[in-house]
């Protein structure tokens, strides 16, 4: 059976991906697990063995192949379930993957405005998630060891990246989150430097599963965990922001790369971002869950949203399906078939 090297850079590129590593070991493939530095010579044992085709979550690590002499074929696993980011198919590595596989219907469709002559996508869902749907956890004893009371409801703050580039985003907006009570937070990977200035756990491989089974409400941004929680049917307050990492009417510090005509950006960035926080770029859609609060009214909303736990409205429920697609536990299972198949017939077939 053909190797397959499964490449990664990131603790969250790592967690994307090391769920379909997983089964394919398991089930007999030919795999590897390899991270990719910075430096090429510290690559040079990799280069040796990799293979033709790959698995990705991330583009930087496939540079970084790429500049140290590979020139193989890869295969895109998306590393998250929130369309928001301007980012998701504006560059050109995106169109030149061999399969990309979209988490969700709504990511399908921000691909056919951006380039509807693509050919290589497939619906394949977001492997984490298989984890998330199968997971028990021991809740008394978390609580325990995370300061917290069992009989109250837990809230779990947990937030896109941003907190490096901006005191207002990410991880810093845990300070309008001061006086809540039963609280645990949960940094973006990118953000772990600053986890111990706000009291936050860092999670192991950058996996909050356990952290979204053991919350009943949670707090976020434009970060996919709005989705995860919806998917177990969690709460969710979406924080309004002026602006979001990685999101419109935030500038792309990239200068070149870009699939998108700088027409298409200029009509993007003159939404009116506080009629439509959480437009989707491309789409005329809004990834809104349906209970949202600025940054100072977060009290009120936790409050409100304490009297209906358990019960999450259509929004939510939209948004869990778009965002995620056949969130069932069987995400890997297909994925690896599609791959297969690939391999077998260089035929991209959808499985359902």
């Amino acid at each position: 059976m053909q190797k397959l090297n499964f490449i990664y850079s990131t603790p969250k590129g790592l967690s994307s991906i090391l769920p379909l590593f997983e089964l394919m070991k398991n089930s007999g493939w030919n795999v590897e697990l390899d991270k990719v530095h910075k430096h090429s010579f510290r690559n040079r044992k990799l280069m040796k063995s990799i293979s033709n085709l790959i698995v990705i979550a991330y583009d930087q690590p496939l540079y970084r192949l790429q500049n140290s002499g590979w020139n193989g074929e890869y295969i895109y696993i998306e590393h998250g379930l929130s369309p928001m980011k301007y980012y998701t198919y504006k560059y050109n590595f995106f169109h030149k993957s061999t399969i990309l596989f979209y988490p969700g219907e709504v990511f399908k469709r921000k691909m056919e405005v951006i380039n509807p002559n693509f050919e290589n996508g497939l619906l394949g869902g977001y492997p984490k998630i298989d984890e998330l749907l199968t997971m028990e956890i021991d809740k008394s004893k978390m609580c325990e060891k995370y300061g917290l009371d069992s009989l109250k409801p837990i809230i779990l703050f947990s937030p896109s990246w941003g907190g490096k580039r901006n005191i207002n985003a990410g991880i810093h907006n845990a300070k309008h989150l001061k006086n809540i009570d039963n609280l645990i937070i949960v940094p973006h990977s990118a953000d772990y430097r600053l986890a111990k200035k706000y009291g936050a756990v860092v999670p192991k491989d950058s996996n909050i599963n356990q952290f979204l089974h053991l919350a009943d409400i949670v707090i976020s941004d434009a970060s996919s965990v709005l989705a995860e929680a919806s998917i177990l049917k969690k709460q969710v307050i979406q924080m309004i922001l002026p602006s979001y990492p990685g999101c419109f009417p935030e500038i792309d510090r990239r200068k070149n790369d870009s699939w998108i005509s700088d027409e298409i950006i200029a009509e993007e960035m003159k939404t009116n971002r506080e009629q439509r926080p959480f437009k989707i770029p491309y789409l005329n859609e809004d990834w809104d869950f349906g209970n949202s609060s600025v940054p100072q009214e977060i009290d009120s909303a936790i409050e409100k949203s304490k009297k209906t736990i358990g019960q999450i409205n259509e929004k939510q429920n939209y948004w869990a399906e778009q965002s995620c697609y056949k969130p069932d536990g069987k995400t890997s299972h297909r994925i690896m078939k599609m791959i297969e198949h690939f391999i077998n017939t260089g035929e991209r077939k959808q499985v359902a």
